[in-house]
């Protein structure tokens, strides 16, 4: 079918390899268009979560207490000697989304968190699964993986590619006709009249090939006007072509401003399309098409329905993996927090702040780690303090000041 498409108008006198490569171009451009729109939108979507984790922070508990050394090191800011955390989270996240299996972290020896580009997962009922054929920028891994030696994370939705792709197979067709429909109404149509005086002035030939190849002068005067004149004449700006006697133009664009289609109508579908891609995802559409407009509910909501469900994952498979039962039930764990992640002006947190210290749930080194600023050294800095205001109830109903 394809060939057969190729193949139209080939009876013409004309080279059909130039038409057949014309046409082969403008299937290749229409259909790489539409593959674009629809990247485009989950492309954004893949860049909005992993950006909204790399502001994560993935803390280490050592019997309950927050410690830094190698596994924080390696979670937030170099989890391999070739990415940064925001590269290996951006990795991860597309794998999530465009792995038919999932994301697949494997450790190398020198404890190196390196996420899969391919890989062949082996499932079992009783025993681990496994995984072979791992692949990390071209280099094939020769030992196999166990489940208990990778890190794999799968969205909740499996088949969220399947259904972004029958989707958009509608709003692919539709996106080409609202952009053909717009070339259609907006192009102009010129008819050229080749009049009897054109033909008697240039119907020689002007050698035996022409005549051999039936080219005559005229037709070589209409060739050069549609290749070289009419070039200058339809570009931007003023602009004059010369016509030889016998030959005149007539315009038949749509004149009627009315009826003639806008951009909006493009624009207006490829929305559609990321609507589509932003609900499955679980992303208010605003916050994908960068709407301020309400944004702090749309950023509440985005955490709650995408971004929490991803970090809950991603710390169930971290604790599960990097401890033993009894390490994490003695308090060794990975808390992944989420404070960051919303920006805000220093005045707007400080009340907030000031309870937090006031009631004792936050020192002042708390307060200073939460801002992002350096913690102080000192030991008053870490103790916790309580107002005079809040007491016991008991003492209250005893009546009176207990000394």
């Amino acid at each position: 079918m394809f060939d057969a498409f190729l193949s139209l108008g080939t009876g013409s006198k004309k080279n059909s390899f130039e038409a057949r490569k014309e046409r082969a171009n403008f299937l290749i451009e229409e259909l790489t268009a539409n593959i674009f729109f629809k990247q485009l939108a989950v492309q954004t979507s893949v860049n909005l979560i992993a950006k909204t984790l790399a502001r994560c922070e993935f803390k280490t508990f050592e019997k309950g207490k927050v410690q830094k050394g190698e596994l924080y090191y390696s979670l937030n800011i170099q989890p391999n000697q070739n990415q940064s955390k925001t590269a290996f989270l951006n990795d991860l996240v597309s794998q999530l989304v465009y792995s038919d299996e999932g994301a697949l972290v494997v450790q190398t020896d020198d404890m190196q968190l390196l996420v899969a580009d391919a890989y062949q997962r082996n499932k079992h009922a009783v025993v681990p699964n496994s995984y072979q054929f791992v692949e990390v920028n071209s280099y094939t891994f020769k030992r196999i993986f166990f489940e208990q030696d990778v890190l794999f994370l799968e969205l909740n939705n499996k088949q969220i590619r399947t259904t972004i792709d029958g989707l958009y197979d509608s709003y692919g067709k539709l996106i080409s006709g609202s952009i053909k429909n717009y070339n259609r109404k907006n192009a102009r149509k010129l008819v050229l009249k080749i009049g009897a005086l054109f033909d008697q002035e240039f119907g020689k030939y002007e050698n035996d090939e022409d005549e051999a190849n039936d080219v005559t002068e005229g037709d070589k005067r209409i060739d050069d006007l549609m290749n070289n004149r009419f070039k200058n004449f339809f570009a931007e700006g003023d602009s004059v072509v010369t016509l030889e006697e016998g030959l005149g133009l007539d315009d038949f664009s749509n004149s009627d401003t009315k009826n003639q289609s806008t951009s909006r109508d493009i624009r207006a579908a490829v929305d559609d399309v990321i609507d589509l891609v932003a609900m499955a995802f679980h992303i208010p559409r605003g916050l994908l098409k960068g709407d301020v407009a309400d944004i702090g509910q749309m950023t509440n909501n985005f955490l709650t329905f995408c971004i929490n469900p991803i970090i809950e994952q991603i710390e169930n498979e971290l604790n599960r993996k990097m401890f033993t039962k009894e390490e994490y039930l003695a308090g060794n764990r990975i808390k992944i927090s989420t404070d960051r992640i919303k920006s805000f002006d220093l005045k707007d947190v400080a009340g907030s702040m000031e309870v937090f210290v006031r009631i004792g749930a936050f020192s002042v080194n708390d307060v200073l780690e939460f801002l992002g600023k350096e913690r102080i050294d000192e030991a008053w800095a870490d103790e916790h303090i309580i107002t005079k205001n809040y007491a016991e109830i008991e003492k209250y109903l005893k009546g009176g000041d207990e000394e």
